[in-house]
């Protein structure tokens, strides 16, 4: 075999310590994973709340003590440099001014927070996500979440209907284009399913379609993206990779951020015949 399809979370270590290390790699992929907030589900209707739980995570862990397959925090819905474009700060992991909306929203300490809970589809990495988010919330603002994973269809049309009140989800980009994140989060996107809605950033989103130069397209982006993560309907958690083994033989491979790859340009080294 000369590629494999992405390793398992639970296959990583033993290949990062074992004979395979070399042939274990992690290409960037055009993808974010983030919590979508149901607006309707009370407390997060509350801004205050919404940001207290997008500052008190430490993405860092999430990444190299959870994800662990060279993932980048996400601080932004949209990846940093997809085509060109350039987000903004972001969010920051800020446990001292999360703890402050929250008392400033009436929960100080926690206490009277209701318990949410927390949706996704079923596999290995969601499961470790949820319970590091799960666990960061408790310590940090005094809350508790409860933790849901479904088949994927269902965690989907439990979605589509906001029939949760938070969900870890991923989006990857159709195109190299800072569209393909942000116009998810227009009013009337079929993906949207947060309840939030607003006519300002739908019509920077718009503008920025509309717009032919590059420098004032990203800016009118940057623009509604911060709209975006000031309002706080998600939760950027990190950006993506896809990790796989590839043969030393294999020449000529380079990443492709869609997963889309070219197999015309590789070529595999000739193997060097047995010595008699």
């Amino acid at each position: 075999t000369h590629l494999t399809s992405e390793v398992p979370l639970s296959k990583l270590a033993a290949y990062r310590q074992g004979p395979d290390a070399a042939q274990l790699r992690s290409d960037p992929f055009l993808e974010t994973a983030f919590l979508r907030l149901n607006l309707s589900r009370p407390p997060l209707g509350d801004l205050r709340v919404r940001r207290a739980l997008a500052h008190a995570l430490d993405r860092t862990a999430l990444v190299t003590r959870v994800a662990l397959a060279g993932q980048t925090p996400a601080r932004t819905l949209t990846p940093p440099g997809t085509g060109g474009y350039s987000p903004g700060p972001g969010i920051p992991d800020s446990f001292d001014e999360a703890r402050r909306l929250l008392a400033e929203a009436g929960f100080p300490g926690g206490r009277g927070f209701p318990r949410l809970e927390i949706m996704s589809f079923t596999n290995e990495l969601n499961q470790r996500l949820l319970e590091a988010i799960q666990q960061m919330w408790r310590r940090e603002l005094g809350i508790e979440v409860t933790l849901a994973l479904k088949e994927q269809r269902v965690w989907l049309d439990d979605e589509r209907q906001r029939n949760y009140a938070i969900s870890a989800a991923r989006w990857i980009g159709d195109y190299v284009d800072p569209s393909t994140f942000l116009e998810v989060f227009l009013a009337n996107s079929g993906n949207n399913a947060t309840g939030w809605a607003s006519p300002a950033y739908d019509r920077l989103v718009r503008a920025a379609a509309a717009e032919s130069d590059a420098a004032r397209r990203h800016a009118l982006y940057r623009e509604a993206e911060a709209l975006l993560l000031g309002d706080a309907p998600i939760v950027p958690l990190y950006h993506g990779t896809r990790t796989f083994l590839i043969h030393p033989a294999v020449q000529g491979w380079t990443p492709a951020l869609l997963g889309f790859h070219r197999y015309h340009t590789l070529s595999l080294r000739p193997s060097r015949p047995a010595s008699r």
